[in-house]
């Protein structure tokens, strides 16, 4: 019996949540244990709802200063807080702590580089595992996060030496240090549980893909409720800027409308829902919705993403933060999405719905790359990556 410790730090909503459950339900079918280390305490009441153990991931604090346009995963560490070494230095320690505890035969590192640095020097076999935007690039130094700009090597070694310095000093000589940047992110395996098409980084010569595994489940059961008629599902983040605008938007473009919010007040969902739109303020069940939706509004999620590609329905993507923006570049140049990025000024967004609803070409686009996914299950691609977790620890 193989004992998995599941490491989650940075990156919000459920994506991570999502990826891991599944898996670890599907290690324990193979005999083995999992026990997670979650940087949400909240989330650790879905871990204990399926009778495995948890802690609160020790966690950075990160600076009140930061560079607002990080131009490599360096960059964004010492957004993090690894700029800090005496706070590293104690995150690390809490890690070891964990790890001598736990005592696993691997840590599987959900964009959890803190942790796969006390795991590389405590010895400990890692993987990592996630959509694509945690693992850079294998290259030195770190390249650059918008490949379209000119960038400066030198900037880029500069950056990767500041953070290298940061680590080695928190680290005070300790087994395993990191030489390089990219040594950070050095393990026995990377499992990408995504598709090629939907890697900001990808494809990557010679990886091997697993399919995304995220479970659909876990909000609450919405259905369409017109005979007929275009549908459109939006999946929105409250707390950003354009969502009320988004909402005017889509309440008048004549289609029946669910608009799952999570987080949104109650009493805020229930004042939007107007006319045929519903906002819900909470996640949703997505494949009885997607499965009748004409459209797919979103920020460009991998997760739900993945699940419209699959289901063959067109996207509108509103990214709102660099990871989504490079996933919806992804699809935009598949023909079965349109984007808007941040910068852009929205459009005028009622006639923009209504006519992304009447697009022929876009409809034909997604049903054909949604062809090449025809019956692929979200089970199966857990079990893969369960058995390479496996396999990886030497069960």
């Amino acid at each position: 019996m193989a004992r998995v410790l599941c490491a989650w730090e940075f990156g919000g909503d459920l994506g991570h949540v999502r990826r891991l459950l599944p898996i670890a339900a599907e290690l324990r079918l193979l005999g083995h244990e999992a026990i997670f280390a979650f940087r949400d305490s909240f989330h650790l009441d879905a871990v204990h709802a399926r009778g495995f153990d948890g802690f609160v991931a020790p966690l950075l604090r990160a600076p009140t200063a930061v560079n607002p346009s990080p131009i490599s995963h360096s960059d964004i560490l010492l957004n993090l807080g690894f700029d800090d070494r005496h706070a590293l230095a104690g995150a690390l320690r809490a890690w070891h702590s964990l790890i001598d505890l736990v005592r696993p035969d691997l840590l599987l590192a959900d964009y959890a580089p803190t942790a796969l640095v006390a795991a590389r020097a405590a010895g400990l076999p890692r993987a990592t595992i996630g959509s694509g935007f945690s693992l850079p690039l294998d290259r030195d130094p770190l390249p650059a996060l918008r490949p379209w700009l000119p960038s400066d090597e030198g900037v880029l070694r500069a950056i990767d030496a500041r953070l290298v310095n940061a680590i080695r000093a928190a680290m005070n000589g300790a087994q395993g240090s990191i030489s390089l940047a990219r040594d950070i992110f050095d393990a026995q395996a990377h499992l990408l549980c995504t598709f090629a098409e939907l890697d900001p980084f990808g494809p990557r010569e010679g990886a091997s893909y697993l399919g995304p595994n995220a479970d659909a489940m876990g909000g609450v059961d919405v259905r369409w409720q017109g005979e007929s008629g275009p549908r459109v599902f939006a999946y929105l983040k409250p707390r950003g800027p354009r969502f009320a605008a988004l909402l005017a938007g889509l309440r008048d473009c004549g289609a029946e409308v669910i608009v799952a919010a999570p987080g949104l007040p109650a009493t805020e969902a229930l004042a939007a829902s107007a006319g045929s739109m519903r906002v819900v303020p909470d996640a949703v069940n997505l494949d009885p919705i997607l499965a009748q939706a004409s459209l797919c509004v979103s920020h460009a999620g991998p997760g739900l993403a993945a699940r419209a590609l699959i289901a063959g329905i067109p996207m509108a993507l509103l990214p709102m933060q660099l990871e989504q923006f490079l996933v919806a570049r992804q699809l935009a140049g598949g023909g079965n999405a349109v984007l808007v990025s941040p910068e852009e000024p929205l459009p005028e967004l009622t006639p923009w719905f209504a006519g992304l609803l009447a697009r022929d070409d876009l409809r034909v686009a997604a049903r054909e790359r949604a062809g090449a996914y025809r019956g692929y299950s979200f089970g199966d691609a857990a079990r893969r990556a369960a058995r390479r977790v496996a396999e990886v620890a030497g069960a």
